[in-house]
């Protein structure tokens, strides 16, 4: 009689086994921007929460969302080559994960997924210990942003693209499409209205190619307008590249009228 309850006693004990080490997962930064073709390192911080079992970490994986499936490689070799293959009881690694490689060939665009780590108490676990999502930022705009503001700031509000950093009056946007400097009050380096012939014109120089510039005129400074606004040619323009547009009527035969510089991606 004895002798089952011990054995009845050891089975419970070996079917409850020992409580499985947890893992804790946190990226940083979660976005890293880089250019089509370009190969995006994420750096983190892992650690075994468990005060007594240590953890074996067997497998990375990755799962896209959307079309990125096809354009984005996870080098999972790259995990392995800097993270040790087992934490200790209450261990931690702080460095580079892993790396992802966007396609040449890739459309610009945010791309984005969650990463995947597996393993458990011994070599041959595979459930998943803890997962993050993470974004690769190839769109120009989003490259200019983290690389100006930093992550997390890039994804704050104050960074966004009506955002003004510097409180200089400018969005971020306008800053990056005319060249500058987001992080310094610069509002003296817009392009100021002139006097072309009895027209009045405008002239910038746009710094990219990914937003759309549009200049519009009103005589309210409440509708504003492209129709009445043109493009002319300027002999040796100062800024080398300055675009420069007028107000289609003299301003000779005008009370007033305001010119403006839109920009939109």
């Amino acid at each position: 009689m004895s002798l089952l309850r011990w054995f009845s006693v050891l089975g419970l004990l070996v079917f409850a086994g020992p409580v499985a080490a947890a893992l804790s997962l946190q990226l940083a930064p979660g976005n890293v921007a880089s250019a089509p073709g370009g190969v995006m390192v994420f750096q983190g911080l892992l650690t075994n929460t468990s005060a007594t079992d240590k953890l074996f970490l067997n497998n990375i994986d990755a799962t896209l969302i959307g079309t990125a499936a096809t354009k984005v490689v996870l080098k999972s070799n790259a995990f392995f080559a800097n993270v040790p293959g087992i934490l200790l009881p209450g261990e931690s690694y702080n460095g580079p994960l892993f790396q992802m490689k966007l396609d040449a060939g890739s459309p610009d665009g945010n791309y984005s997924g969650t990463i995947l780590l597996q393993g458990g108490a011994d070599i041959f676990a595979t459930a998943t210990l803890a997962s993050n999502s993470f974004s690769l930022l190839a769109t120009p705009v989003e490259q200019w942003r983290y690389n100006t503001f930093g992550s997390p700031a890039c994804d704050s509000s104050a960074a966004a693209d009506e955002g003004d950093w510097d409180h200089d009056g400018v969005t971020n946007l306008v800053e990056y499409a005319l060249g500058m400097a987001p992080k310094t009050e610069d509002r003296s380096a817009l392009p100021r209205p002139m006097t072309l012939n009895n027209y009045l014109a405008i002239s910038y120089v746009p710094a990219v190619s990914t937003v759309t510039f549009l200049v519009e005129s009103s005589t309210n400074l409440i509708n504003w307008s492209s129709t009445d606004v043109e493009a002319v040619t300027v002999a040796n323009p100062n800024p080398p590249g300055s675009l420069t547009f007028r107000y289609k009527q003299p301003l000779s035969t005008l009370h007033h009228v305001f010119l403006r510089i839109k920009v939109t991606r």
